[in-house]
Formats: C-alpha cells, sequence, structure tokens
C-alpha cells in the first residue's frame, strides 16, 4: 500500500488504495487490531470452515492484513502446507510478521503486493482465500482473473464480504448517531472499490463468471458480532468514533463535535451490551468458486 513502492505494487493500479492503506489506513488497523480482531474473526472462522481447507494445501491469502486470516489458515493446513499472505499495507504486514513470529511452528510468510497485478507464480495454490480483503480492487474483474491464474486446475476461490450497508445495522446505527451532528458525505458511486462493492450477490456473480470462475456460490452469513470486541460501551463508542466508517465521516469534525458523537453513541449502543460487549446485527456473503477451464 506505501506510495513509495508503487511499482512493486503494479504501476498505477489501486494506487489511491495504496496510498490509503499505508499512509492512513494502515497504521489505524494496527493500532487497533485486537479490537478489529475481536470483531470480525468469527466470520472469517466461518468462512474457512465453508471453504474445507485440506492440511498439506498452499492457501494465498488476499488482503491478509495484521495477520490473523493468515494465521488461522496456516493452522488449518499444517506444518506440511503453507500460506502466503499478501496485501498493500507496509504497517499492517510488519505487524503481521510480528505476529507470525510467536507461531515459528508454521508455514507461513508475507509478501507486500497488489493482488490485481502482482505476477504470482502461476498454479501454484489450492485455494484462495480472503477475509474481508477483495472488495477494493478497481478492476475487480482483472483482479479475480489474476488471482484465478495462481490457482491449480483444480483449485478453490473463497472469501467473505459484506452485503449492503442498510442490512448492516453494526456500520448503520452508528452512522445513523454521526449523521446528527454531521452532514452526510455525497453517495459513493455504485461498484465502487469500498466496503460495499459486492454486496450485490449477482454482481459477484457477474464479476467472477467475467474472471473465468465456474461453479460460483453466494451464500448470506447473517451473525451477530462485536462492535468494538469484548468491552465496555464507552470502549465500543471510542473505538466506533476512531476507527471504521463513523470515523472516516468525522475526520474532518473539531474536537468537540467528536465528543458529542463519542456522548451520543454511549447512549445509543447501550441497550446492545451483552454483558460482554456491543453486539449488533451483520449481513455477509460467504463466496466460493471453482477455478473452471482454463
Amino acid at each position: 500500500m506505501a506510495g513509495g513502492n508503487r511499482a512493486t505494487l503494479g504501476g498505477a493500479a489501486n494506487s489511491d488504495m495504496a496510498e490509503y492503506w499505508n499512509d492512513r489506513a494502515g497504521p489505524n488497523w494496527v493500532r487497533y487490531q485486537r479490537q478489529l480482531d475481536g470483531q470480525i474473526h468469527v466470520l472469517g472462522e466461518m468462512a474457512m470452515d465453508r471453504a474445507v481447507l485440506q492440511p498439506g494445501q498452499n492457501v494465498l491469502d488476499i488482503g491478509c492484513g495484521c495477520g490473523d486470516s493468515a494465521l488461522g489458515l496456516a493452522r488449518r493446513v499444517g506444518k506440511n502446507g503453507s500460506v502466503l499472505g499478501v496485501d498493500i499495507s507496509a504497517p499492517m504486514l510488519d505487524h503481521a510478521r510480528q505476529r507470525a513470529a510467536l507461531e515459528a511452528e508454521l508455514n507461513l510468510r508475507f509478501e507486500q503486493a497488489d493482488a490485481q497485478t502482482h505476477k504470482f507464480p502461476p498454479a501454484a495454490f489450492e485455494h484462495a482465500f480472503s477475509r474481508f480483503g477483495v472488495m477494493f480492487f478497481d478492476d475487480p474483474v482483472a483482479a479475480f482473473s489474476n488471482i484465478r491464474g495462481a490457482l491449480k486446475e483444480n483449485g478453490r476461490l473463497s472469501f467473505v464480504c459484506w452485503r449492503a450497508l442498510d442490512e448492516n445495522p453494526w456500520m448503520s446505527v452508528a452512522l445513523g448517531v454521526a449523521y446528527i451532528f454531521v452532514a452526510p458525505p455525497e453517495a459513493i458511486p455504485p461498484n465502487s472499490p469500498g466496503p460495499f462493492m459486492l454486496a450485490a450477490p449477482d454482481r459477484v456473480r457477474e464479476i467472477l463468471s467475467a474472471a473465468g470462475y465456474a461453479d460460483i456460490s453466494v451464500a448470506p452469513l447473517n451473525e451477530e458480532i462485536y462492535l468494538s470486541g469484548p468491552g465496555t460501551v464507552a470502549e465500543a463508542a471510542q473505538h466506533t468514533c476512531r476507527m471504521g466508517p463513523v470515523a472516516r465521516v468525522l475526520a474532518d469534525s473539531d474536537d468537540d463535535t467528536k465528543r458529542q458523537v463519542e456522548a451520543a453513541l454511549n447512549t445509543t449502543l447501550a441497550p446492545y451490551h451483552d454483558g460482554t460487549g456491543v453486539r449488533m446485527a451483520s449481513s455477509c456473503s460467504i463466496v466460493t468458486a471453482g477455478v473452471g477451464s482454463y
């Protein structure tokens, strides 16, 4: 993701995302890694269950971020398998390597790369996986085609991605609170890179079919998740104002406005606390597909 590594990352493709994930979002993800993993870890594990990974397989983890999903994959394929985690964020990969060093028995490595353009070794992996890491490509057909080229003849792709915003109260409720104090941003054009680029199942099928995949399944996953991992209402409200959709909305706001939003979130989120943390409904798709014919 770092702007200084554009040549390594495939020229101009995804250059805005590279800058964003290196200079702004990446350091924040590292700072809040514990809370973020506490939020989406379970969804990644459910997607891995559907992937039916086997010991000894070689797996490509796309958009691996701070390494939580890559570690989970490596534990599943065992010492006779391997996992390559790729991401465009140098700060997140540095953190992932530190975490992986604590489990040195795993056959796991990381590489800074843009999966849309990176020259992966051909037919090297039995499986490609992603936990919320494939919604940011500026040319998703090209990206998934490139990933397909890295899969073996009988290889499989699987990933989990968000469905629409209005199906995800864990995001929409907090944003509704923020919009009491700040004006909503301009609507993002449909199909633009971002969290909801793959929200529509038909869009997912269209992209993967154009990229050469077959046997495509887009299955809904509706699950309550922690808003910020286990913790207090105050911790969830604070985290929501510093990371994610609300934080982006508040980026140019003054400190007084941010304090007002955080106070309002404390009140709004309190009924969702279940004694362990703030838990709210989420909606995702677990997508699986086969390589198809070369």
